[in-house]
């Protein structure tokens, strides 16, 4: 258990301690002296030199220790209970628990870190956030074991960084079986035009049939049809070619989840300005998107012609905009767990810790109460 001070200068109100002392000096009983007939022509002596003397010594104990109370309540006082000094070990919860160290703070590798005692979480966990997260909650100086499978789920796009040295133990597992991604099906598009936009729309129909022949689906037929013609309950493509303002229901398939993806001369038909995923040669934008409710909403920059738009002529057109089009892939999360052990020099975190002040508040006002009672005991019984 460690403790601290959020706002050390607090400390400073400690100079009121010599007001209680000021207070108890000056309020000291005055004796007068009362003059006598049988004394008045006696030779007058001299009098004693008077010493310091402080009176009702448990008042002003008790007046210290409200000035010094306040005090720590301004340095906002706060403990830490970081399960003692000894190291604390993480365990994987694919690998079955130690059976040594019962004395050890040993925990699962998991949210909560949860005691070894109880059982064995989810085997799938995020590593790299539950690392930073022991890092930043173990006081400083403490030190951190791990002990990890050969093969490590939950690892992010780089190795953690953690404030501490970390023992990284790496231990056999069962063999896992490496599923293979299957390559991504190309986008089933469903395109809708105007009229007058009939020969914009080609360019996306060709781009449609490249993505077949190359799924090896050459028999498959491009949906591509005039606007009034209805779209397949499935679509989760749409392509709207129109120079009039997107109708409410095809807002309502993006709205949906679906991805839809507009012309040139459509109006953008949300009030935020799009993000730019596409640029040219010369950094002029080509396809801006936005996210709409649960779905994707995106829109060509430029007219799908290829004195504005080169791109279209090149053969690796579909390609690139099969790229656009589907979201990124998310990152892998396997990883060889030997080249995934924390780098050490990342900045000390500052544990945060349990507030006493409210504690402090309370005794404080226990304290005032009996210093009250205490001077209005004492101012009873002073003599007139």
């Amino acid at each position: 258990m460690s403790f601290g001070l959020a706002f050390p200068l607090g400390l400073l109100a400690l100079l009121g301690l010599a007001l209680p002392l000021l207070v108890h000096l000056a309020r000291r009983e005055q004796q007068q002296p009362t003059m006598f007939a049988a004394l008045r022509w006696l030779r007058a002596v001299r009098r004693p030199r008077q010493k310091l003397r402080l009176e009702q010594w448990l008042l002003l104990a008790l007046r210290l220790l409200l000035v010094a109370g306040l005090a720590l309540l301004l340095a906002a006082p706060w403990f830490l209970h970081d399960g003692g000094g000894g190291a604390r070990v993480l365990v994987h919860p694919a690998l079955a628990p130690p059976t040594s160290g019962a004395e050890a703070d040993v925990r699962w590798l998991a949210p909560g870190f949860p005691h070894i005692d109880t059982a064995a979480p989810n085997a799938r966990q995020p590593v790299a956030s539950l690392l930073r997260q022991a890092d930043a909650e173990l006081a400083a100086g403490r030190g951190l074991v791990v002990h990890v499978p050969a093969i490590l789920d939950g690892a992010d796009g780089e190795r953690p960084r953690l404030s501490r040295p970390v023992q990284w133990v790496v231990e056999a597992s069962p063999p896992v079986a490496d599923a293979v991604s299957p390559a991504p099906a190309p986008p089933d598009m469903v395109i809708r035009h105007a009229p007058g936009l009939a020969t914009q729309s080609r360019w996306l129909v060709a781009a449609q049939a490249a993505w077949f022949v190359t799924a090896g689906q050459e028999d498959a037929k491009v949906d591509f049809a005039p606007l009034d013609a209805p779209w397949p309950a499935d679509t989760k493509l749409l392509t709207w070619l129109a120079e009039d303002e997107v109708p409410e229901p095809v807002l309502a398939f993006a709205n949906n989840g679906g991805t839809l993806l507009l012309g040139e001369t459509t109006p953008w038909p949300l009030p935020a300005p799009a993000e730019a995923v596409w640029r040219g040669e010369n950094g002029e934008v080509l396809l801006a998107a936005a996210r709409h409710g649960q779905g994707r909403l995106l829109q060509f920059a430029v007219p799908l012609e290829p004195a504005a738009f080169p791109e279209l002529l090149d053969a690796r057109f579909p390609q690139w905009l099969q790229a656009h089009l589907q979201p990124p892939p998310p990152a892998p999360t396997r990883s060889d767990a030997r080249a995934y052990a924390p780098l050490p020099g990342a900045a000390t975190y500052a544990p945060p810790g349990q507030p006493l002040a409210p504690w402090l508040a309370v005794g404080l006002a226990a304290l005032f109460l009996i210093e009250r009672w205490l001077a209005a005991g004492q101012s009873m019984r002073r003599p007139a």
